[in-house]
Formats: C-alpha cells, sequence, structure tokens
C-alpha cells in the first residue's frame, strides 16, 4: 500500500519538492504576452461582448501546468514499477482533460473561437475579441492538504485591450488514502462557476 502511495504521489505532484520535481511557479497571466498592464487591473465580471472571430490564448501558467505534469509523470515513471502504476490517478491528472473541457465551454459559445500563439498572431488572423485563458494551482501536497484551482478568462477587444475578468474557483482536500488528486473534479466545478459568470456578464 505505501509503495503504490508514493507512486500516486509522485504522479500527482503530491509528493514534496525534494522527493521530486517541484510544482511550477505561478506568474501573472499577462507575462511574455501583454506588457500594457498587469492581469490585476482588469475589471472582474464587467459585462462585455465578444465580437467574432474569436482567438483563444493559454496563459505561461497553463503551459507549465501541463509541462509540470509530463515531467512528474516521466519521472516517476523511471522509479515506479508499472505493476503499481496507479491508472486512475494518471486519468485524472491528464491536462487534456482540462484543455478538453475549456474548449467546449468556450466553442460552445463562441463557435469561431480559435487557439492562437499571441496577440501577434490574433492580430494577422483578424480576430476581433481574445480571450486569454490563465490557471492557477495550489498544490496539494499530501493526504489532508488542500489543493486550490482558479481558471480565469481575461477578455479582450478588437484593439487588443483587456476589458473583463472572470473567475472560475475549486477545491479539493486529498482524502487518505488518496486514489486521485480531484483535478477533474476541481476543474468541473470551475468551469460550471465560468458557465453561470458568462451567462450573465458575456454577449
Amino acid at each position: 500500500m505505501i509503495r503504490k502511495l508514493l507512486a500516486l504521489f509522485g504522479l500527482l505532484l503530491t509528493l514534496d519538492a525534494c522527493s521530486g520535481p517541484p510544482p511550477p511557479k505561478m506568474v501573472d497571466a499577462f507575462t511574455d504576452l501583454y506588457t500594457a498592464s498587469s492581469s490585476a487591473s482588469v475589471p472582474v465580471n464587467a459585462p462585455v461582448t465578444v465580437t467574432p472571430p474569436v482567438g483563444l490564448i493559454f496563459s505561461e501558467n497553463v503551459e507549465a501546468h501541463i509541462g509540470a505534469v509530463k515531467d512528474a509523470t516521466e519521472y516517476w515513471g523511471k522509479i515506479v514499477p508499472a505493476s503499481l502504476t496507479n491508472t486512475v490517478a494518471l486519468a485524472d491528472n491528464n491536462p487534456l482533460y482540462f484543455s478538453a473541457k475549456v474548449l467546449e465551454l468556450l466553442k460552445r459559445r463562441f463557435p469561431s473561437a480559435t487557439p492562437v500563439h499571441d496577440f501577434n498572431e490574433a492580430v494577422q488572423k483578424g480576430m476581433r475579441s481574445v480571450i486569454l485563458v490563465d490557471l492557477r494551482m495550489e498544490y496539494g501536497m499530501r493526504s489532508g492538504q488542500t489543493s486550490k484551482m482558479d481558471i480565469d478568462l481575461y477578455f479582450f477587444d478588437a484593439s487588443m485591450r483587456p476589458v473583463s475578468k472572470i473567475n472560475g474557483h475549486s477545491e479539493f482536500t486529498i482524502p487518505y488514502p488518496a486514489m486521485h488528486g480531484g483535478m477533474q473534479k476541481m476543474t468541473t466545478e470551475a468551469i460550471a462557476q465560468l458557465d453561470q459568470k458568462m451567462s450573465a456578464t458575456v454577449r
């Protein structure tokens, strides 16, 4: 049981930093993307009209999270025997679930939404609106600790100015014994909050 738990915790980034790859450090959502202001200056829940075509940009935090999951999976895959791999945890922590759910939400509301790398590409492709997707995580490190997820959507107008931000938040306390880290549960709950707020503020 102890060895199985160690395998699980490693794959979920829930071992402490000295035992494996550390969780990524979160940065401002606009880092390396937008220099005119910080994300803290964007109005929260301000009414906004999204004009198609719509560009979607994923922040450095999203990329860092996906990379950290990949690195941790590879790291512990070399240490933990395949017979002890917790497939439930692997599936729960798959970052493709996060990406797919975010895209599903935004494509349902904005069928023209297309991923772009940055604002220059958005302008070159004639995007009239841009939505920047940011992910902020506080990673629970072991049973009894709480992971926190915030998904922020920043809305930019045709001039590529940020005009509104909405947030979806969720938390998950890691149980004992831990079969997974609650990533899919947190993602689903946070996106449900975003969906409700978009119904109230986004046109």
